[in-house]
C-alpha cells in the first residue's frame, strides 16, 4: 500500500478505498507523516459523505501540529459542519484556519472554497462571490481557474438584478466591480450575439488586469455560459390518476409545500400534469409541457415512465427525472442538463456496504427475500461489498411473507450442519451427550434485506441461533416510520440507514416539520418519505447548476445530503440509526442531531472535538 495508490483511488472518486489506504499508511507512520495521512483519510471520507467516520479520524489528529496541518484539520471540520447544516460554526472554523501563517496557496484556496459554500448556505451569494474572487489569485492550474470562474459565475447569476447593480456601484474592490459588470453585460445581450462579443471585448479592455481563462470566455460568449434565468414555469409530471395516485399526491404536496415556504427564485408558476396510468404516455406529456412554456421539468414518477422519457424524449429544457433510467437518458449532456433523482433501495444497499466497511467489517453474510426485489438488493450490496475488498462468506434466501424463516436462518449460520455433526457423534458413541448448536464463526456481520414484518420474525431467530452478537445491517425497509416500541423491540440491534426526515427531530428538520404545509398529514405514514422526496425535488431545481460544478458541494435536503455525481445522478447520503428497546436511535451523535423519537430534549453523549 503506497501513497500513490491511495491518491489514485481518491482521484478516481473511490473515496472509501482511498481513505482505507491512507489509514493503513497512517498506522505505519509516526509524527507529522502520521497526522498528514490521517488528515488525507478524513478528507476522502468527507468526499464520500461518511461524516461520522471523518470526524472520528480528525479526533485522532492531536496537537502539536504544524500550521499547515492545523489549518487542514480546521478546514475539514468546517466542511463537516457545513455539510451538517451548521453554517455559522463552519464559517468560524474556516476563518480560524485562514489565520495560520505561511499556508500554501492550494490550501488557502480550498479554505476559500469552503467559505464560499458556507456563505451560499447562509443566503449570501455576494459574499460567496467575494470569497471566490479572493480564491482566484491562489490558483495556478488553468483547469482549476476555469472551474473557479464558472462557480463564481453561478454565484453572481443568483444575485437579483437590482442588487447586482448596487454591488457594481458600491463594490469594495476593482475585482468585484469587474465581475459584477461582466454579469450585467451577459444579462443585457443575447448569447452568441455580436453585441455580446463587442461588450465583452470592451470589458476586457477596461479591466485589463483581470484576464479570465479562454475556456471561461468561450463559455460566456456561447449559449451554454449565458446565465440561465430562473424559470418562469416549472412543470411537474406525476401519475395522479393511476394505481399509484396516493404516492404521486404525496410527492406533489411535498413539492408545492416547499415552494410555499422556500419559493424558487422568480417565484415561478408550477404546472402539474397528470400522466395517467400508462407509462408510455409520459413522453407525450413531456412534449406538451415544453409546448406550453415549461422552462424546467420535474418528473415523471415511476420506473417505466422514466424509462419511456429517457428513451424517447428530445430534451430541450433542464429536467430532473424522478427515478433512474437504465443506461441514462439518451441526450447530449453538453446541450441540456438532465438529472436523475431516485429513492431506489439498491442505492441504500450500496451505502449499507459502505457503512459496514467503515465500521471495520470484512466478512459478510446476506439474508434476502427470494423475489426480484430481494435479488436486486443482494446484487447491489454484494457488488459494492466486493469492490470495497470485502468477502461474502454466505448468502441465503427466504420466502417473504411466510412463516418458514427457521430453515433459511439455520442454513445461513450453518446450524443444520452443527446438528448433523452432533447426530453423527451421538451415533458413534452410542450415548446421549451435552450439545449446544454452534453457528459458523467466519461471519463478521449480516446484511438483512427485509421489510418490518419479516424482520420482526427473522431477528429473534438470529438471536436464538447464537447470532445475537453479530451486527445486523439493513435499509430503510425495516422501519415503518412510526414509533412502535412494542412490535419493534424484536428489531433491537439492527442498524439501518434512512433519510433525515424520518429520523431527525431538531434543527432544520424540526423547523420544516413545523412550517411545511401538509407535513403533518404524512407524518408517520407510509407516504412520509415521498412527501420529503417531493420537497427535495423542489429544493434541487434552483441548486442543480451549482451542485453540478462539483468541488464537494452539497444540499442538505429532507431525504439526505444531496450532491451531483459525474453522470448527473443525485447522490443521497443517509443518516444511520439502531433499534434499541424498539426505538430507532441516531448513531452519529457528533452531528448534534436529536432523534425524532428520542424521549430527551437533547442528544446524549455528544463527544467534544480536540
Amino acid at each position: 500500500m503506497t501513497a500513490t495508490t491511495a491518491a489514485r483511488a481518491v482521484r478516481h472518486h473511490h473515496y472509501i478505498e482511498g481513505s482505507q489506504a491512507y489509514q493503513h499508511l497512517a498506522r505505519h507512520s509516526t509524527g507529522g507523516a502520521r497526522a498528514r495521512y490521517t488528515l488525507k483519510a478524513a478528507e476522502a471520507l468527507v468526499r464520500a459523505g461518511a461524516l461520522q467516520a471523518a470526524d472520528q479520524e480528525l479526533r485522532r489528529v492531536k496537537p502539536p501540529l504544524s500550521a499547515r496541518l492545523a489549518a487542514r484539520k480546521e478546514a475539514l471540520l468546517a466542511e463537516i459542519d457545513a455539510a451538517r447544516s451548521h453554517p455559522a460554526r463552519a464559517y468560524g472554523e474556516a476563518r480560524k484556519a485562514l489565520r495560520h501563517p505561511n499556508l500554501r496557496p492550494r490550501l488557502q484556496a480550498e479554505i476559500r472554497r469552503i467559505e464560499a459554500q458556507v456563505s451560499l448556505s447562509l443566503g449570501h451569494p455576494v459574499r460567496a462571490a467575494r470569497d471566490m474572487i479572493a480564491r482566484e489569485r491562489l490558483l495556478v492550474s488553468r483547469r482549476r481557474l476555469t472551474n473557479n470562474e464558472t462557480a463564481l459565475w453561478h454565484d453572481l447569476a443568483a444575485v437579483p438584478r437590482m442588487r447586482l447593480r448596487r454591488l457594481y456601484a458600491q463594490a469594495p474592490s476593482r475585482a468585484v466591480r469587474a465581475w459584477a459588470r461582466l454579469q450585467i453585460i451577459a444579462r443585457r445581450y443575447p448569447p452568441q450575439s455580436q453585441r455580446l462579443r463587442a461588450a465583452v471585448a470592451q470589458w476586457r479592455h477596461r479591466y485589463r488586469k483581470f484576464v479570465p481563462t479562454a475556456a471561461f470566455l468561450r463559455m460566456i460568449l456561447g449559449a451554454k455560459g449565458h446565465p440561465r434565468p430562473a424559470p418562469r414555469t416549472v412543470a411537474l409530471l406525476l401519475p395522479l390518476s393511476s394505481p399509484f395516485a396516493k404516492a404521486a399526491k404525496a410527492v406533489e404536496r411535498g413539492f408545492v409545500a416547499m415552494a410555499k415556504v422556500h419559493p424558487l427564485p422568480g417565484n415561478p408558476a408550477i404546472d402539474i400534469y397528470d400522466i395517467g396510468s400508462n407509462p408510455a404516455a409520459a413522453t407525450h406529456y413531456y412534449r406538451r409541457a415544453v409546448r406550453h412554456g415549461a422552462q424546467f421539468i420535474v418528473g415523471p414518477l415511476g420506473a417505466e415512465a422514466v424509462a419511456n422519457i429517457a428513451d424517447h424524449a428530445h430534451f430541450t429544457v433542464p429536467t430532473l427525472l424522478l427515478g433512474l433510467a437504465k443506461g441514462g437518458p439518451r441526450h447530449d449532456p453538453g446541450r441540456t442538463p438532465v438529472y436523475q433523482f431516485s429513492l431506489a433501495r439498491t442505492l441504500e444497499a450500496r451505502q449499507a456496504a459502505d457503512r459496514a466497511s467503515l465500521d471495520g467489517h470484512t466478512r459478510a453474510a446476506i439474508l434476502y427475500p427470494d423475489s426480484p426485489f430481494g435479488h436486486r438488493m443482494r446484487r447491489a450490496f454484494a457488488r459494492r461489498w466486493r469492490h470495497l475488498g470485502g468477502l461474502v462468506v454466505a448468502q441465503t434466501s427466504y420466502v417473504p411473507g411466510s412463516t418458514g424463516y427457521v430453515r433459511p436462518v439455520e442454513d445461513l449460520l450453518d446450524i443444520a450442519q452443527s446438528r448433523a455433526r452432533y447426530d453423527r457423534l451421538r451415533r458413534i458413541l452410542g450415548m446421549p451427550i451435552a450439545f449446544t448448536a454452534r453457528r459458523r464463526q467466519d461471519v463478521g456481520f449480516i446484511f438483512l434485506v427485509a421489510d418490518a414484518p419479516d424482520a420482526r420474525l427473522i431477528k429473534p431467530l438470529l438471536d436464538y441461533d447464537h447470532a445475537d452478537t453479530l451486527p445486523v445491517y439493513s435499509t430503510s425497509t425495516v422501519f415503518t416510520g412510526r414509533r412502535d416500541p412494542v412490535y419493534d423491540r424484536d428489531l433491537d440491534g439492527i442498524t439501518f440507514g434512512d433519510m433525515p426526515w424520518m429520523l431527525v427531530g431538531n434543527g432544520r428538520m424540526g423547523r420544516l416539520r413545523r412550517t411545511l404545509p401538509d407535513a403533518g398529514r404524512y407524518d408517520f405514514t407510509p407516504f412520509a418519505r415521498l412527501f420529503a422526496y417531493g420537497a427535495d425535488a423542489e429544493g434541487l431545481v434552483a441548486r442543480l447548476d451549482r451542485l453540478s460544478l462539483g468541488g464537494g458541494e452539497r444540499y442538505n435536503g429532507l431525504t439526505g445530503a444531496l450532491s451531483v455525481r459525474r453522470n448527473d445522478v443525485i447522490r443521497r447520503t443517509l443518516v444511520w440509526a439502531e433499534f434499541r428497546k424498539g426505538i430507532p436511535r441516531l448513531l452519529d451523535h457528533f452531528q448534534h442531531d436529536r432523534g425524532l423519537f428520542s424521549p430527551r430534549p437533547h442528544a446524549e453523549g455528544l463527544p467534544g472535538r480536540s
